[in-house]
């Protein structure tokens, strides 16, 4: 049976808030081209995905940024649900001729959105332009120059007024480049990029963080100490004891103290939701989608290898610390009481859980041809990772302060 790939990247506004997902498709691990030679055959490889998967597991109450071939555009029967939630991208190498235009006419009317990819201007697109929701732009393929001048020449157009987005923005540079040219959304995987720094001191509060993550780290921490770290921070007490009087636990007396929370569930169980709270502090002005991929790793590497879940369910949560606190991983790690094939997994990824966290994040990132895993053995990577994505989203969820 052929293998069917599926991702998400997220798209953010200026205020580093999410406003959708690109939804990424292979067929298989070794085909890295997005579709099978533009036949109907690839876009029902999308139609089969939502209807497998299920829309909600995806994006939530997001949007979907998905690519269309020109069959999807011209012929009817190839319609997808959730319209209202859908933005449907053309491709670059798709003609602007009468019945593209015509078709994508016919999508907007039944309510999708349309973005033109990898966009460079001609006036042979204008028409699209006119019915265009968004523009995307390849910051890599265009260079800042040609940036600046797609820009202008959009701008002035008074047919088109959709939103630009930059995609491919995978450095800080890049970030702050974008940021002064006004773009209206950003796509990429600087969100995931720590930016390199000789030294950075640690602010006060997230150094407390820190030093909690280091002590419910310790392989010889006593149950007790556990309790103690938990209670020192008042917010991560007060999420903890809101997680076990949760429906979850399905318990009909309250629990009110840490020692409590530890009897019912457990001190293995309370590490590893401490921890997940403390990285959520330490998200605090970060882009959510963030967090939300640091628990995606953590809940994958989890399944993939029950012997040691504990293990791994730090390392994927760890695996985005540098770019949570704006400091090389290996200089944080320093700090850490992590053993040393963590360390290593983490680092280099090296021995089995290495390779099981660079599977994770390649997977995670669309890059299925570079899984180290026989290709009758990637189904397991697909079942986790939608069964952690919408872990990670009702995750998250559960766990913010109320308001």
């Amino acid at each position: 049976m052929e293998n069917t790939f599926i991702a998400r990247q997220p798209i953010y506004d200026n205020d580093d808030q999410l406003i959708g997902y690109e939804l990424l498709y292979r067929a298989s691990a070794i085909n890295v081209a997005s579709f099978d030679d533009g036949k109907i055959a690839s876009s029902q490889v999308i139609l089969n995905s939502f209807l497998e998967i299920g829309f909600d597991s995806l994006v939530g109450s997001s949007s979907a940024f998905i690519n269309i071939t020109e069959d999807f555009i011209l012929d009817e029967s190839l319609i997808p649900m959730y319209e209202k939630h859908t933005v449907l991208e053309i491709l670059e190498e798709i003609q602007p001729s009468k019945e593209v235009i015509a078709g994508v006419r016919r999508l907007k009317k039944l309510g999708y959105k349309i973005a033109l990819d990898d966009f460079m201007y001609s006036p042979e697109y204008d028409e699209l332009l006119e019915l265009a929701d968004y523009v995307k732009l390849d910051i890599i393929e265009l260079g800042e120059n040609r940036v600046i001048r797609e820009l202008k020449k959009l701008r002035k157009l008074k047919n088109f007024n959709g939103k630009i987005i930059a995609e491919k923005v995978e450095t800080p540079e890049m970030y702050d480049f974008c940021k002064q040219q006004n773009f209206d959304f950003y796509q990429g995987f600087y969100f995931c990029i720590p930016q390199v720094i000789s030294h950075k001191n640690i602010p006060a509060n997230k150094l407390v963080v820190l030093n909690l993550i280091k002590e419910l780290n310790n392989p010889d921490f006593e149950f007790a100490e556990i309790e103690k770290a938990v209670a020192h921070d008042a917010t991560l007490t007060y999420k903890l004891l809101r997680y076990v009087n949760s429906a979850a636990f399905g318990h009909r007396q309250e629990i009110s103290t840490i020692k409590e929370a530890l009897a019912l569930v457990g001190g293995d169980t309370i590490r590893k939701w401490a921890m997940l709270i403390l990285m959520m502090q330490l998200n605090e002005g970060k882009p959510e989608a963030l967090l939300i991929s640091a628990l995606v790793r953590a809940r994958m590497c989890e399944s993939l290898e029950e012997d040691k879940a504990g293990e791994m369910f730090t390392i994927g949560l760890m695996s985005l610390l540098d770019a949570l606190m704006d400091i090389p991983l290996v200089d944080l790690l320093d700090d850490l009481a992590l053993s040393s094939p963590v360390k290593i997994a983490l680092l280099d990824y090296k021995g089995k859980k290495g390779k099981i966290l660079h599977n994770v994040i390649r997977y995670e990132q669309g890059g299925w041809d570079e899984l180290i895993v026989d290709i009758d053995n990637v189904q397991p990577y697909f079942d986790a990772y939608i069964e952690a994505v919408e872990w990670a989203d009702s995750t998250t969820a559960m766990l913010k302060l109320e308001n």
